[in-house]
């Protein structure tokens, strides 16, 4: 649900030799020739020094490629480390005296019993949003992004704009830079760490496989290595998403459902970092609480969500593709979403690290028992995708052209519903917000960020519920 991050993963070296093969020797009673005296010819020894040239050329340029190179020098205290990736980078930038007195100010608790936390993924859709909440009640908070482009950069440099405004500051780096996170770990000592950096979508996982694996794999190992190895240790909370269930077909789905028939590439790697989660919570006493999130939507959402790409497109009066699935026999079924407005899954973050107990790991070393947790954060109201297109109709006052096929095998699923007692009962959870009544909001945030004229000639200009800080619901103040 949030933006990718994208870090080298580790090489896998090939374990043993190949086994030696024994020469095969064929005996053949042929009559011996006499000896013949061969005397080489210049051409035939110029033939010979330019083959052993070339070999000779060649093992010297093996052996430079596969020497390992040379560490790059440290640079000074008060120069600034490039990071993105594993290779240095133009576009950020960390170290030095007053970026640590940056983070530092940004990561400090203002009030009493509060956290700090280190956000990674914060200039991401959900990441902006539970950053802000933590910030306005106190909490210390320090954000960490890559600003990929998965999506429009300019939304994510707005929502830190944002998020700049009241005083979060979001680091420009890698989530697989691990001297980047040692860093971080090192200047500030981290209660908690809210774990949102992440490769999202399914359909892109046909396009490029391998950001899920470095973003959600190694990106994951790579935070998880720090923490173990920081003191204090961090409690972490980290979104893994619904779409572990995969082809679960038992509905409403529970977090005792099945998991291991992922649909997607993007819900295998989730389910693979559920699975490295358990790893570290038992070697190393991590405290792990994954948050499975349902369809998340909102003001400053993601563009690559349907929501989103169909007010785009409704507004440019071009065509909308609506999926249905095959149902039994010829019976056709829409596509239904267990849609969860971003306020309500920021209350389940905030649950999550407020009730999260202590990791008991000490210099690496576990020494007791630390939490493992898992919690579905949904809605519990699926709703076909054919309504969603009615009330943007209704909202946006404009018809739809709706172009309705059998959905592909893209790696979507065509039914999410969410069982969310559990979180009720450990987290105090319970969504509040309708679909209706989200997607108003995320309308009127959406005219007056990209069609201000609209935004005042339809006038959506409605009070906001929550108390949250100028710019979070669409109001005139957004970044742009």
């Amino acid at each position: 649900m949030a933006p990718q991050l994208t870090g080298a993963p580790g090489s896998a070296a090939a374990a043993g030799g190949a086994a030696a093969v024994k020469p095969q020797f064929h005996h053949y009673h042929h009559h011996r020739l006499p000896p013949r005296h061969h005397h080489p010819s210049p051409t035939s020894l110029l033939s010979k020094l330019a083959f052993w040239s070339v070999c000779s050329l060649s093992l010297l340029l093996a052996f430079l490629l596969l020497s390992p190179a040379a560490p790059a020098p440290r640079a000074a205290p008060e120069s600034p480390r490039r990071s993105l990736h594993a290779s240095r980078s133009s576009t950020a930038s960390w170290g030095g005296a007053a970026w640590e007195k940056k983070v530092r100010a940004s990561a400090r608790v203002r009030r009493s019993r509060g956290h700090s936390v280190l956000v990674t993924g914060a200039a991401g859709f959900v990441g902006c949003h539970a950053a802000a909440a933590l910030r306005r009640r106190g909490d210390g908070v320090l954000g960490l992004d890559n600003f990929n482009d998965y999506y429009d950069t300019a939304l994510k440099h707005g929502r830190a704009a944002l998020l700049a405004r009241s005083g979060v500051y979001v680091v420009d780096g890698d989530i697989a830079d691990a001297e980047l996170l040692a860093k971080l770990f090192d200047v500030v000592p981290f209660t908690h760490v809210l774990h949102l950096a992440a490769q999202a979508g399914v359909r892109h996982a046909l396009v490029d496989p391998m950001s899920y694996v470095r973003a959600n794999v190694a990106g994951l190992v790579a935070l998880l290595e720090a923490a173990r190895a920081a003191n204090p240790q961090p409690a972490i909370v980290w979104a893994s998403s619904s779409s572990v269930y995969g082809l679960n077909s038992h509905v409403p789905f529970s977090e005792h459902d099945r998991t291991d028939r992922p649909a997607s590439l993007y819900a295998a790697t989730k389910k693979a970092g559920e699975e490295i989660a358990h790893v570290y919570n038992h070697i190393y006493g991590l405290s792990l609480t994954a948050l499975r999130f349902f369809t998340v939507y909102g003001p400053w959402g993601r563009p690559d969500m349907a929501y989103f790409f169909f007010t785009r497109d409704i507004l440019a009066g071009r065509p909308i593709t609506v999926y249905e699935s095959a149902g039994g026999g010829s019976h056709q079924t829409t596509i239904s979403r267990d849609f969860t407005y971003i306020d309500d899954i920021v209350k389940g973050c905030v649950a999550a690290l407020d009730t999260a107990g202590r990791s008991t790991g000490s210099g690496g070393k576990k020494r007791g028992t630390a939490p493992f947790r898992t919690y579905n954060l949904g809605n519990t109201s699926p709703v076909p995708v054919t309504q969603l297109v009615d009330l943007l109709e209704k909202l946006l006052k404009v018809k739809a052209v709706r172009k309705v096929v059998k959905m592909p095998r893209n790696g979507d699923v065509p039914y999410t519903h969410a069982n969310v007692s559990l979180a009720q009962r450990e987290l105090g959870y319970r969504p509040s917000t309708d679909l209706q009544t989200g997607l108003k909001k995320f309308v009127r945030w959406y005219l007056e960020y990209y069609h201000p004229e609209l935004a005042e000639k339809q006038k959506l200009h409605t009070s906001s519920n929550g108390k949250g800080s100028r710019g979070w619901n669409g109001s005139s103040s957004s970044a742009r």
